[in-house]
């Protein structure tokens, strides 16, 4: 049996160094126990040996193969015919609550057909690695409960070890929604820089309800390319595309899927109109008697929230301000019948008539912040109108997003665009959200 020479420094990462340790620290099995424990098929238990690294114990197991036959990689045949050894190292998973670290001899074969020299492939370990694939799997589970620096710690490993091992991992996931055809489309962007105008473009499967890919931009010409690598299967399957007003999302699909319906999100809507009463109730708050501005100091919420989700004292306030101011009572009563529309009515026919006659209403205000609500409005009625054929909306995407901006916080922001890319595609690819 070979093992290596006595080496006075002790590596913390075997990622970094292989383990080295005296033959003589090593203390024979005496029964299975330790085989059964380590739960790899393929190998035995032969000796194992206790260290101490800081307040912690670390053990060592030395490893035979159980069987000295091996199938050639070239032609497929078993081969017996050892060519070399060299001793192996890896980090695998803890037993008895122990780091634990396996030592083995790396076999290569010189196959008698062939007469090619090639490495023993090993089920428990890809080649190369200084880690068992359990304990990888492991490492990457634990990255998407925590942080990679958190896992790094509590592993005894360095950061880059952890960092290398789940963006390895996270590229090898497929998204199995990804795979198959996706009937409604939803697109929406996600700020990954707080004041830098850093945006991100995540497109999900709001059917399915799952993430779908994660764009570096937002731009007209990423969405494209995107939507172009789909094929022209997936492209033709796609009925529906959910987006807010942001014009290149528009044209972008417009261009690539002519025959898919386009869906203006109607909280985005909704939300472009309270901005609208927001804005008229500062004006008027600003130029009203201080009586006034008492009534209506910190009523933002209390004017833009649904009447039905006010508790009664709320709605007594809402109906004092409504009393006291009359240009804010008639905004705020044609955007509750905005809301009446798209909550009500279910054809599409039915929704332009009662949009069309509520434009005519809201004309007659003379409203200056209402007029650019308007202008907005029709610039985007057909795709506005396009929610009542199936009400689809972005609330999926929308919540998603409140997920990865939950992520970003977790991580303190990402420079590095691959990474948060990696980062959610590996936890969100099947994330799931109550729709609102």
């Amino acid at each position: 049996m070979k093992l290596l020479p006595c080496v006075t420094s002790f590596v913390k990462d075997a990622a970094k160094a292989v383990k080295r340790i005296s033959q003589q620290e090593f203390k024979e099995v005496a029964d299975e126990t330790l085989t059964e424990l380590l739960g790899i098929a393929t190998m035995v238990v032969k000796m194992y040996a206790i260290r101490r690294e800081g307040e912690h114990e670390v053990l060592h197991l030395w490893c035979a193969h159980r069987e000295e036959i091996s199938l050639c990689t070239h032609c497929g045949l078993l081969s017996t015919k050892v060519h070399q050894e060299e001793h192996r190292c890896i980090r695998h998973l803890d037993v008895w609550g122990k780091k634990t670290f396996l030592h083995f001899l790396s076999r290569r074969f010189k196959c008698e057909q062939c007469g090619l020299i090639f490495a023993e492939e090993l089920p428990f370990v890809d080649s190369h690695r200084r880690q068992s694939t359990d304990f990888e799997m492991h490492v990457y589970q634990a990255c998407l409960s925590g942080t990679c620096k958190a896992t790094a710690v509590r592993e005894g490993l360095s950061h880059s070890t952890v960092k290398e091992i789940f963006n390895r991992l996270a590229g090898l996931k497929k998204n199995p929604a990804a795979l198959s055809n996706t009937r409604v489309l939803g697109i929406d962007e996600l700020s990954l820089k707080k004041r830098h105008k850093q945006f991100v473009l995540v497109i999900s499967d709001i059917r399915r309800k799952c993430l779908l890919a994660v764009l570096p931009d937002r731009e007209k010409k990423t969405l494209e390319d995107w939507i172009e690598a789909l094929g022209p299967q997936k492209r033709k399957a796609i009925r529906f595309v959910s987006i807010d007003m942001w014009a290149p999302y528009y044209q972008a699909a417009r261009s690539k899927l002519p025959h898919a319906k386009i869906v203006v999100d109607r909280f985005h809507v909704m939300k472009q109109l309270n901005t609208r009463l927001t804005q008229l109730r500062t004006k008027y708050q600003k130029q009203c008697t201080p009586e006034i501005q008492t009534v209506l100091k910190g009523s933002r919420w209390i004017l833009v929230r649904n009447r039905s989700e006010l508790s009664s004292e709320q709605t007594d306030r809402l109906d004092n301000i409504l009393r006291l101011c009359p240009d804010l009572r008639t905004l705020y009563l044609l955007k509750e019948e905005f809301r009446t529309i798209f909550e009500k009515v279910k054809c599409r026919q039915k929704a332009a008539r009662f949009l069309d006659a509520w434009l005519l209403k809201a004309e007659r205000t003379g409203d200056k912040y209402l007029a650019k609500f308007l202008t907005t409005f029709r610039n985007w009625r057909n795709q506005i109108l396009n929610y009542f054929i199936e009400r689809i909306t972005n609330g999926f995407v929308e919540g998603l997003n409140n997920a990865l901006r939950a992520t970003i916080r977790i991580a303190f922001g990402y420079r590095n665009f691959t990474n948060f890319k990696l980062r959610v595609l590996a936890e969100f690819s099947h994330f799931h959200v109550n729709p609102r």
